[in-house]
């Protein structure tokens, strides 16, 4: 087995091992999620890391960038959950209420907080732009997430504003800002370990898929039927996403790197803040029963996007990286005259 070969597909292999591996062996991964800091701090490591390897000029630049951050937006409070809606009317059991709110806690949630930053990277596309569409679209879920869920399933769900915006600050913002002090100061003298630095994310991200998997497995272990309808349903409906930012990013004229940032970031979904919801509104707690109706499967769908959207984008991330690299390459030798025998360009 060659070097490059290793190189090369090390980390899609390590992910296929650990599906299994979270799902017969889940008890660390448990003990990592069940801490409540662990996933936090590596969290912050992984978005610290993105702030030290982003250009501060881009990232301001990006962040008026409401051309491509308008289209992510949509993709992620409309596209989605209209998409979920009908698919959910589709593949619901017969006679059963439970099955749409259940999809609907999941699509009406933000865009990933870490994953679509941490892949961008990976597969060298404007993380920049990816960081700016995680940061807008957690930043208005607090107005649109209770207004999906009252509009396609007439609840009223309300969200602790302070509490989430402490988190966005103290999960996204301060890594980021410390990254780019960092960035300032020792980017030069840390040239030599940019390999290792490129890795960390990618361990963070294996790590994720590890635990994700254990914490789904008590659920992914239920009622098969139901969970393969959910399956179904989160599969299509990632991969319709994919497909329809694609195209939209195709169809807008935007350049590959961005193309990588705004499918990525247009197509996942953060599993905490569903979570959350799930649990507050849509489950009872000791003697008193759910504030608005016990949805004893809410977990499922939020647990089944999450693992197919780690899985699935990281088995585009090769595709992407050429996609980026590739053209990157090809521009560059367009632009660079050809040297003649006599030293002149052509």
């Amino acid at each position: 087995m060659s070097r490059d070969f290793i190189k090369r597909y090390w980390f899609l292999s390590v992910l296929i091992l650990l599906i299994p591996l979270g799902i017969m062996a889940p008890d660390f991964g448990l003990a990592l999620k069940k801490s409540g800091w662990v996933i936090p701090v590596f969290v912050g490591i992984m978005l610290g890391i993105a702030g030290f390897t982003m250009d501060t000029s881009t990232l301001v630049k990006q962040a008026s960038n409401w051309r491509a951050v308008l289209p992510v937006l949509v993709s992620i409070y409309v596209f989605c959950p209209a998409v979920a809606y009908v698919l959910a009317k589709l593949l619901a059991p017969a006679g059963n209420q439970l099955f749409l709110p259940a999809m609907m806690i999941m699509a009406a949630q933000a865009g990933s907080l870490a994953s679509a930053i941490a892949l961008t990277m990976m597969a060298g596309g404007n993380r920049e732009l990816a960081l700016i569409c995680t940061l807008m679209s957690n930043g208005v879920t607090f107005l649109l997430t209770p207004f999906i869920l009252k509009l396609s399933i007439g609840t009223d769900v309300s969200f602790h504003v302070g509490e989430m915006m402490l988190r966005m600050v103290y999960m996204v913002l301060i890594p980021i800002f410390v990254g780019q002090i960092l960035r300032k100061y020792f980017l030069e003298k840390t040239e030599p370990i940019q390999p290792f630095i490129r890795l960390v994310p990618q361990i963070i991200i294996l790590m994720f898929v590890y635990t994700g998997f254990a914490a789904g497995a008590a659920e992914l272990q239920k009622d098969a039927n139901m969970v393969l309808r959910f399956l179904i349903a989160c599969a299509l409906l990632h991969v319709i996403l994919l497909c329809l930012n694609t195209f939209i990013t195709g169809y807008l004229g935007f350049k590959w790197s961005e193309r990588t940032a705004m499918i990525l970031s247009g197509s996942q979904k953060t599993l905490p803040n569903g979570i959350y919801i799930w649990d507050t509104f849509f489950m009872p707690h000791g003697s008193a029963s759910a504030l608005i109706v016990h949805v004893p499967f809410g977990a499922v769908p939020l647990v089944l996007y999450h693992l197919f959207q780690l899985v699935i984008d990281t088995l585009l991330v090769p595709k992407f990286e050429q996609r980026n690299f590739g053209i990157e390459k090809s521009e560059v030798l367009r632009e660079t005259p050809t040297i003649g025998c006599h030293g002149d360009g052509e």
